[in-house]
């Protein structure tokens, strides 16, 4: 259950995702603690804000690195 809870929490926070818009190419930005705070002020994890914070930014960093690795 807490697996699932933060995976949604990241799937969802991702969809506030900032874009760094070029001439030439957009690249997506990592993740911000405002992001993560706009999705766990409606929903709220039963877990310490340190350790949500750590799980989502590790999960970006993996989706960052997938994004890369496949264009």
């Amino acid at each position: 259950m807490i697996t699932g809870s933060l995976l949604n929490a990241f799937r969802n926070a991702a969809r506030g995702r900032r874009y760094l818009v070029g001439a030439t190419a957009v690249q997506p930005l990592r993740l911000s603690a405002r992001e993560i705070t706009d999705w766990l002020e409606v929903h709220p994890l039963p877990l310490p804000r340190l350790i949500v914070d750590e799980v989502m930014f590790a999960l970006d960093e993996v989706a960052l690195a997938e994004d890369e690795d496949g264009e």
